[in-house]
């Protein structure tokens, strides 16, 4: 079988995610598995099956050096970048900070913080609901998490996005990932001596593989909580946030019906991954919709391709609230599936509430936003203007 040659230049440094969309869908008609030449070449799993076949094969699909491309000159992320048993140790880690009961101990705060940016534009008719609400509540409430003080979370939050945006650069990412572990590491180590009951404490006394974490050890775990807890849900709550209040037709259905609002979620998760797919390395030679795939070959998992598989999804460009069940792979699958993706779901449920509560005739200021890559295959809006009629219909939960 040939593989398909629209793929042969793709690389989300250099297409842009609608074009990456419809490269993923000519790939599909013509060869499930298509070819990359970019990043030393590597193979494209597109299709749902396939794609979650291997994500829940790690025997066969290592995690193990890198799930981006290019390569950095970095340690691994913890747990995402690690095949057992050191994943198995590493990912207690996040086992620790996140349990079952942390969403619903988390949700008033999250309430709180929502609230509180609305009441800071409400009365104007109009934001960015972007860069006013989707980027701080995130990151608050990751760092709520792990007990970064809430006067730093500014600071985290700048840094942290200098280091994801210099992923395609290894030169630019070494100077912002210095920058980064400036401001995180100095939090944890501050608790050897000021300790408290957070998790920052747990980690400056952790003993992993047994050994003591080191300053390395604090930057990648920081920087797997921000990436995941913070850049990816700031991705998706805006995708939510225009999938729902541009279509005056879905925000009405969602406020006369709040059990709509769990499945707009799920919807808007399956249309918009924040991640449009992330690499494995092959241990053996494999066959795939018979393409054979050598062993030592880098092979994407495209969760955004998937995610549209007509054969998973009837009709997978569309915005469906009566879809049903809905195992799209945003948050991945198998052993590296995200721990804290109860959390996410919890905010951007929480957003929607309050959203359809406060500002119930919001809808899209401007045209259809445009995707951006940046900092790999992370797929954002970097800007959604709102408008509103600033007239407050329900009182913020933090003056009730």
């Amino acid at each position: 079988m040939r593989l398909d040659t629209d793929s042969k230049h793709w690389s989300c440094y250099t297409t842009s995610p609608e074009e990456t969309l419809e490269i993923f869908e000519r790939s599909r008609t013509r060869c499930p598995v298509a070819h990359s030449d970019e990043h030393d070449g590597f193979h494209m799993l597109l299709n749902y099956g396939d794609v979650r076949r291997a994500m829940g094969d790690h025997q066969t699909y290592s995690s193990e050096p890198q799930v981006l491309r290019p390569m950095l000159p970095r340690k691994p992320i913890p747990a995402l970048e690690m095949d057992p048993p050191r994943h198995t140790a590493w990912r207690s880690i996040f086992a620790s900070a996140i349990t079952p009961r942390t969403p619903s101990l988390l949700e008033p705060l999250v309430r709180g913080d929502v609230n509180r940016h609305i009441d800071g534009f409400i009365r104007r008719g109009g934001a960015d609901i972007v860069r006013e609400l989707c980027e701080p509540v995130p990151a608050e409430t990751i760092c709520r998490l792990v007990g970064v003080d809430e006067a730093l979370v500014p600071e985290v939050r700048r840094t942290a996005l200098a280091m994801f945006a210099a992923q395609g650069n290894p030169e630019e990412f070494g100077l912002r990932q210095a920058e980064f572990a400036e401001v995180t590491v100095s939090e944890v180590i501050s608790r050897r001596t000021r300790p408290r009951a957070d998790f920052l404490t747990q980690l400056a006394s952790m003993e992993v593989e047994g050994r003591m974490l080191d300053e390395n050890d604090y930057v990648g775990l920081m920087a797997a909580f921000l990436g995941a807890g913070h850049h990816s849900t700031t991705s998706a709550m805006a995708s939510l946030i225009y999938e729902v209040f541009s279509k005056a037709g879905v925000r009405d259905a969602l406020a006369r019906d709040s059990a709509n609002i769990v499945p707009a979620v799920e919807e808007a998760l399956r249309l918009h991954p924040p991640f449009f797919g992330f690499f494995r390395r092959t241990t053996r030679q494999v066959t795939v919709a018979g393409v054979d795939i050598p062993g030592n070959s880098d092979v994407y998992m495209g969760w955004a391709a998937a995610n549209r598989d007509p054969q998973a999804f009837p009709t997978p460009a569309t915005f469906r609230l009566d879809r049903g069940v809905n195992r799209h792979l945003s948050f991945g699958f198998g052993i590296h599936t995200c721990p804290g993706a109860a959390i996410a779901r919890m905010e951007l449920r929480v957003v929607l509430e309050e959203l359809l509560r406060r500002l119930p005739d919001m809808r899209l200021g401007g045209g259809v936003p445009r995707y951006q890559f940046g900092g790999g295959d992370y797929a954002f809006i970097p800007t959604l203007e709102v408008v509103f009629t600033g007239i407050d219909t329900g009182a913020s939960e933090t003056e009730s």
